[in-house]
């Protein structure tokens, strides 16, 4: 479902948080605080591909704070993608500070394995939790918004959300960017004999999308795709040989934005 962003003024900003610090309020005012967790990586091996899952969704409707107000943020990392080896964990997102009864808490997404796709991350302490999209051998699971996050397809790994990303969202609205491309996510293709890949374009996933897997025959090394922000990463396999290279797990990320 994709929905169209507002852009915040300079009267009501958008605050866009990449990394965990503690961040003082600039301004007295009613936020909107979304918390995403991290994607997890993708497994690259000879079997598969399994990707990994996406991060966790959590938000905060409505907070009245006061400029000079202290409020503790951590910004998980998105998890490696594995070569010849598992995935890595989405490390988790988390807010803390004044008139929060309790932490609001966007969990990490578990990782592509050598046997199983990844799970979801889970939230809590929000107006709105939502669990992270699984991997499957599509691709990562993408960052779900108005309900569990979706899975990867084969048609596109992109989010409940998708529209022009990150940057169109305010006034309480959260926007993620365009899918994957799944339609050649099977990257081996015969033309006149040799292999035309997916570009990377196609293969990683915008904000909040996961990334496509890949599913190879030959020795070369052809990573899948990355998720976006809070996105898992794709599964990779190369059936013949020990280069299968999975994509990496999306950063999570927090947003605070003042509202009218």
């Amino acid at each position: 479902m994709a929905v169209l962003g507002v852009v915040a003024t300079e009267a009501f900003p958008q605050i866009t948080l990449t990394q965990s610090q503690t961040f003082v309020m600039p301004q007295d005012g009613t936020v909107c605080i979304h918390v995403v967790g991290a994607g997890a990586g993708g497994a690259g091996y000879t079997s598969g591909p399994r990707s990994g899952g996406s991060g966790a969704y959590c938000k905060k409707t409505s907070l009245e704070v006061a400029a000079g107000g202290s409020f503790t943020v951590v910004v998980g990392v998105g998890g490696a993608g594995g070569h010849y080896a598992n995935g890595g964990a989405g490390g988790n997102s988390t807010v803390a500070g004044p008139g929060l009864s309790a932490t609001l808490t966007a969990n990490g997404a578990t990782p592509g394995t050598a046997s199983a796709n990844g799970a979801g991350g889970s939230a809590s302490n929000g107006d709105v939790n939502r669990t992270g999209g699984a991997g499957t051998g599509y691709g990562g699971g993408s960052v779900g918004i108005y309900g569990t996050g979706l899975s990867g397809s084969y048609i596109s790994s992109g989010c409940d959300s998708m529209g022009g990303g990150l940057a169109m969202s305010g006034f309480g609205q959260i926007v993620g960017g365009q899918g994957s491309s799944m339609t050649g996510s099977y990257a081996q293709q015969a033309f006149n004999g040799s292999n035309l890949m997916v570009s990377s374009d196609q293969r990683n996933g915008g904000d909040l999308c996961g990334g496509a897997s890949i599913n190879i025959n030959m020795l070369l090394y052809f990573p899948a795709g990355n998720g976006g922000v809070g996105g898992g990463g794709g599964g990779g396999r190369n059936s013949a040989s020990s280069r299968g290279v999975g994509g990496r797990g999306g950063d999570g990320v927090v947003l605070i934005q003042y509202l009218p």
